[in-house]
C-alpha cells in the first residue's frame, strides 16, 4: 500500500503528513488536532476545505478541515446546570450571546505516537485539560481526549476516547465540524434524517421538532444549490444503525461516505449560502444547547461520563472513485 508518515510544516505550523496509494492526509496538532487536508491521490482531488493562509484559517477555524468540538455548537449565554454544579463558559459568539463549539478545536494538542506498517498508518494525538488553566476555569473537570487517526486503503477512520479523570460526573457532548469541498453545480448530498429541530433567532433549539419538507429528496440524494442551510436534524430513529452522509461529485466521479456510530444522534448541516463551494455535515452526540433544553435526555443526547470512565466514539470516511 506504500504507506508513509512524515513531519512537515503546513502554513508554518508543525504537522504530520501521512498516506498510502489511495489517500494523503495532513494533521495539525497545534490547530486543535485538526485533520486539515485529505487528498484523493489518483484524481489529485482535495476533499476538505483547506485554508490558503494562516490569517484565513484564524478568521474562522471551524470552517476548515475537521475541527473537533467538545462540546459542540451553542450554549445559551454559555451557562447551564448539570448535577450540583453550574457552569459558565466564555461567551465567544457575542452577537447572539452564546458560547459556541467548546474548548479543544483552537488549542494545542500533543502527538502521542505515529505508527506505520504495510497496511495502515495510525496517528494518535491527545488533549489534557489539566494543562490548560483557562479551560479548567470554565470546565473544572480533569479530562483527556485521545484521538486516533487510522488510514487503511481508501478508508480513513477516527476513534475518539474521552476520559473523565475528575471526581465528578462530567457533562458530555461531542461533535465534528467536517468541512468538505462541495461544488454545488455538480454535487449531490444524501442523508437520512427524521425531523428538524426548530430554532429561534439565536440559532438555539426551541425544544420542538418539525417535519422536513425535502426529507424524501434528501434521503435519496439531492442538489443543495442555492439552498441555504444552518439546520439541526434529528438522525434516523433507528438508533441501532450506523448513520451515513454521502457526497457525490458528478464531475470528478468521487463519492464520499461519511459514517458515524450510534452515539451520534444529530446532524447539523451548514453551507453558508448554498453557493460557496463547501458543505459541513456535522455529527453531534448532543443537540445544540442540550443542557438547557427541557426535553428528554434520550432525545437531546445529553449524558454524563462517570468519574474514571471513558466514552469511545467512532467515525469512518470511505472514498471511492468512479471514472
Amino acid at each position: 500500500m506504500n504507506t508513509y508518515a512524515e513531519e512537515i510544516s503546513f502554513l508554518d505550523e508543525p504537522a504530520i503528513k501521512a498516506g498510502n496509494s489511495e489517500l494523503e492526509i495532513i494533521i495539525i496538532p497545534g490547530w486543535g488536532s485538526n485533520l486539515i487536508s485529505m487528498v484523493h491521490k489518483k484524481s489529485n482531488t482535495e476533499l476538505l476545505r483547506v485554508p490558503g493562509s494562516t490569517e484565513e484559517y484564524l478568521a474562522n477555524p471551524v470552517l476548515y478541515g475537521t475541527p473537533i468540538l467538545f462540546p459542540p455548537n451553542r450554549i445559551d449565554q454559555g451557562k447551564f446546570r448539570f448535577g450540583e454544579r453550574t457552569y459558565q463558559f466564555e461567551m465567544n459568539e457575542m452577537d447572539k450571546q452564546n458560547h459556541i463549539h467548546g474548548f479543544v478545536h483552537t488549542r494545542k494538542w500533543t502527538i502521542s505516537s505515529v505508527e506505520v506498517n504495510e497496511q495502515t498508518v495510525k496517528i494518535t494525538t491527545e488533549f489534557d485539560s489539566s494543562k490548560h488553566e483557562d479551560v479548567m476555569d470554565q470546565f473544572p473537570h480533569h479530562f483527556v481526549i485521545r484521538m486516533s487517526f487510522i488510514l487503511n486503503d481508501n478508508l480513513f477512520a477516527k476513534r475518539a476516547e474521552i476520559m473523565n479523570k475528575s471526581n465528578e460526573v462530567l457533562p458530555f457532548g461531542f461533535g465534528y465540524h467536517t468541512s468538505f469541498v462541495f461544488p454545488e453545480e455538480t454535487s449531490i448530498f444524501k442523508l437520512l434524517v427524521d425531523k428538524r429541530w426548530k430554532l429561534n433567532n439565536r440559532f438555539l433549539p426551541t425544544g420542538e421538532l418539525e417535519d422536513i419538507e425535502y426529507k424524501y429528496e434528501l434521503g435519496e440524494g439531492m442538489s443543495l444549490y442555492g439552498l441555504e442551510l444552518d439546520d439541526v436534524f434529528l438522525a434516523s430513529p433507528n438508533n441501532s444503525a450506523l448513520q451515513t452522509a454521502q457526497i457525490t461529485n458528478k464531475s470528478t466521479g468521487i463519492e464520499i461516505n461519511y459514517t458515524v456510530d450510534q452515539s451520534f444522534k444529530h446532524w447539523v448541516v451548514y453551507n453558508k449560502d448554498g453557493r460557496s463551494g463547501f458543505l459541513c455535515p456535522e455529527p453531534y452526540t448532543w443537540v445544540t444547547n442540550a443542557p438547557n433544553l427541557e426535553v428528554n435526555r434520550e432525545l437531546t443526547g445529553l449524558q454524563g461520563i462517570e468519574s474514571g470512565d471513558m466514552k469511545v466514539l467512532r467515525t469512518w470516511i470511505v472514498v471511492s472513485h468512479k471514472s
